[in-house]
């Protein structure tokens, strides 16, 4: 099996997943720094916070003092600390140029990718996070998900690097946004019904023999 056949098994399965959650792509930047080791389910009810408070853009809630903005992310985590990343990366962020849609940020992708691994509290995944669902760079995103799906199919062990793995995909499969979008949601899907730390890997899509495309 191949990462385009593990994409068809999955796909086949599961079917579109839609993601990144949200309703537009400030939504879709506030998730990505405020899902850092938290359920996603405890950062939905802070974005509506901020929805409702029309403070999603990053010009309107870098108006607020720290605290006042970490009172309204609490819930998420380590809401003060993340307070702190949101405005730095929300400050990067208007720095080139991002007014909520992709085409208006223009700096070549490793730039970016470059830049904002310096900013305080962005690692690789939060960073790719960023650049393809928010930015629309064909960028893969590699979570722990990724790497306990691929290091039990063989492809990585589970100690492989981050670059190590995403170099799988990007010279594995087409560079496309979409193609990278879908398979993530699809590897987060699959690990969190079968791929889990017991595995279920009787009706696994991913075991052999089963929904084969």
């Amino acid at each position: 099996m191949d990462l385009n056949s593990l994409y068809s098994k999955l796909y086949t399965h599961f079917g579109p997943r839609g993601w990144w959650p949200g309703d537009s792509s400030y939504e879709h930047f506030i998730g990505c720094i405020l899902a850092q080791n938290t359920r996603w389910d405890r950062v939905v009810p802070v974005i509506q916070r901020m929805k409702k408070k029309d403070i999603l853009a990053p010009e309107k809630y870098l108006q607020l003092e720290h605290d006042d903005l970490a009172e309204i992310l609490k819930g998420s985590g380590t809401y003060k600390r993340k307070a702190e990343y949101l405005r730095t990366a929300g400050a990067y962020m208007l720095s080139q140029g991002w007014n909520g849609t992709p085409g208006s940020v223009t700096t070549e992708t490793q730039i970016l990718r470059d830049e904002l691994l310096k900013l305080k509290g962005i690692g690789p995944e939060t960073c790719d996070c960023i650049l393809l669902y928010v930015l629309g760079r064909p960028v893969f995103v590699v979570d722990a998900y990724t790497i306990r799906i691929l290091s039990r199919h063989g492809f990585c062990t589970k100690k492989a690097e981050y670059e190590e793995i995403q170099e799988l995909f990007h010279s594995g499969l087409t560079i496309e946004v979409e193609l990278f979008k879908e398979y993530h949601a699809l590897m987060v899907e699959c690990a969190k019904q079968f791929c889990k730390p017991e595995p279920r890997c009787t009706d696994c899509p991913l075991r052999e023999g089963n929904n084969n495309p």
